[in-house]
């Protein structure tokens, strides 16, 4: 009955919350970046081009998340080596994310245009949302016991957004841009759910940056077939509020249709509930244990004692036999 409970108990885990969910964000904004302190807006520009050009390229900064600069600096040569050879860009600049401060704006790119060479930048920006799900099946861990390093119970989904934005730093006008996504979909051991998260995070932005290249190709070529003489006129600028750090550009539920975090007192109380089915399921499986334990045990001491009354049994019947009398009482 006890092993009918735990099952009972797993199934219940799982029908209550589903899962028990982590999530895991990396974000940065261009927007943020160049408009914090807000933008009047600017009407439309004509803005002068002397090819070939010099441009930079780097990943609009981020005071909070962890994304590797090394994994940067490798997307952005990805992204400098697939334009090279195009004969209108003199050089590509890749610009390490320690020369840009949050918040930095455009005061900041006239300092890195005079720094680097540069008349036009390209600034990343990314969102990279990382869920991770303990199923019924990873609930064997505290449930029975079973080895973290065995059970894939750990289903987990990267989703990855970038969006390129390429700048005339003269003019403050926006030329063009270009974005590229993944989502990728997988399940670890509890052991080994850090190191997934981080190989899939890798390979998602691999996977993004490759599509951006590919819609960087086909922005580009349109924007070279718009200019002419050296001159192309862009849209104009709208006003922009300044940014108001208690809010985020993308949140959670647009990356990831469907689904709602939860929020705030329901939280503490699937969890309150989940462990204490998680302490009721471990206690069924040690009753459970004990009780196998007590029914070997008592077998054992009858079959013992069953051995010994049938060894004093064949010692009394053997002296009777020996002394040629009758067979011992109750024979």
């Amino acid at each position: 009955m006890n092993r009918h409970v735990g099952y009972a108990l797993i199934v219940s885990l799982a029908a209550l919350g589903g899962c028990v969910s982590q999530q895991r964000n990396l974000h940065s904004s261009a927007v943020e970046y160049l408009y914090s302190g807000g933008y009047e807006g600017s009407p439309a520009t004509v803005v002068k081009l002397q090819a070939p050009v010099r441009v930079g390229i780097a990943f609009a900064p981020s005071g909070s998340d962890v994304f590797p600069e090394e994994k940067k600096q490798e997307l952005l040569k990805r992204i400098s080596d697939a334009f090279r050879a195009d004969p209108k860009i003199a050089a590509i600049e890749i610009i390490p994310s320690t020369y840009l401060n949050p918040r930095g704006g455009f005061d900041e790119l006239d300092r890195l245009r005079a720094a680097f060479r540069v008349t036009q930048i390209v600034l990343i920006s990314y969102e990279q949302v990382q869920f991770s799900d303990t199923g019924a099946m990873g609930l064997t861990y505290w449930a029975y016991g079973v080895p973290a390093y065995v059970i894939k119970g750990e289903k987990n989904e990267t989703r990855t957004f970038v969006d390129a934005v390429a700048l005339d730093i003269p003019s403050r006008a926006m030329l063009f841009h270009a974005a590229g996504q993944s989502s990728i979909k997988g399940s670890s051991t509890l052991i080994g759910l850090n190191e997934a998260l981080r190989e899939r995070s890798a390979a998602g932005f691999d996977q993004a940056i490759g599509q951006l290249i590919a819609s960087l190709d086909a922005e580009l070529k349109k924007f070279e077939a718009s200019v002419r003489n050296g001159e192309i006129t862009v849209d104009a600028t709208p006003k922009i509020p300044a940014w108001n750090p208690t809010t985020t550009s993308a949140t959670s539920s647009q990356l990831m249709p469907g689904r709602v975090a939860s929020q705030g007192g329901s939280d503490a109380v699937t969890a309150a509930l989940l462990l204490g089915l998680l302490v009721l399921a471990r206690r069924a499986h040690s009753a459970n244990r004990t009780s196998r334990v007590a029914a070997k045990r008592a077998r054992w001491q009858c079959a013992s004692a069953s051995r010994k009354m049938r060894g004093g049994e064949m010692a009394e019947w053997s002296k009777a036999l020996d002394s040629k009398s009758s067979k011992p009482k109750g024979f």
